[in-house]
């Protein structure tokens, strides 16, 4: 999403509260500002993006954000997570969704994170309210949109199934310092 008024990119990780942010911006999916760079240092816009934009996205634990997709994506719901994660979508919207780590659209080629503040959806109000104050934008409380339900991460995963997502997801656990 970019905000011109604000003069703001956010890149929308997928199932770490994106849209409750992009909503507080007032623009619908129809208007191509929403979707602009989505994808982040994948998207086409990346290459285009206008320099001295505050870049901001969200992170998430990646044991909690792989068990909201894997609960919320249709092709992965019905499945046990050992089955997921020995056999992950690959592409198109389950992917974005659950298996593309979060440093693939948020890391450059040389390895450096293109954000210039990463929100943590364990403290997203105030993470948000931070972007708010520097972009001199009014404070709002962010809406719970598109939240799924789920026992919390730890009770789905045995010590195989913990094994083959830390294989997976090691450079996102890395990256952004979480612990199971």
């Amino acid at each position: 999403m970019i905000s011109r008024q604000h003069e703001c990119i956010f890149i929308h990780q997928r199932k770490c509260a994106g849209m409750a942010v992009i909503e507080t911006f007032g623009l619908l999916p129809d208007n191509p500002d929403y979707h602009f760079m989505n994808d982040g240092v994948l998207s086409p816009d990346y290459a285009r993006r206008p320099a001295g934009y505050f870049v901001f996205s969200v992170v998430r634990n990646p044991w909690d954000r792989f068990v909201s997709g894997w609960k919320y994506c249709a092709s992965t719901r019905s499945r046990t997570l050992r089955d997921v994660l020995l056999d992950p979508p690959r592409e198109g919207h389950d992917y974005r969704h659950l298996t593309r780590p979060q440093v693939d659209i948020l890391f450059d080629a040389q390895g450096r994170c293109v954000a210039d503040f990463l929100m943590r959806y364990e403290s997203l109000q105030r993470d948000f309210d931070t972007v708010c104050d520097r972009l001199a934008k009014s404070r709002v409380s962010l809406p719970r949109t598109n939240v799924g339900e789920h026992l919390p991460y730890q009770s789905y995963f045995d010590d195989e199934c913990r094994a083959l997502f830390e294989q997976r997801f090691a450079r996102d656990i890395a990256a952004f310092g979480y612990r199971y």
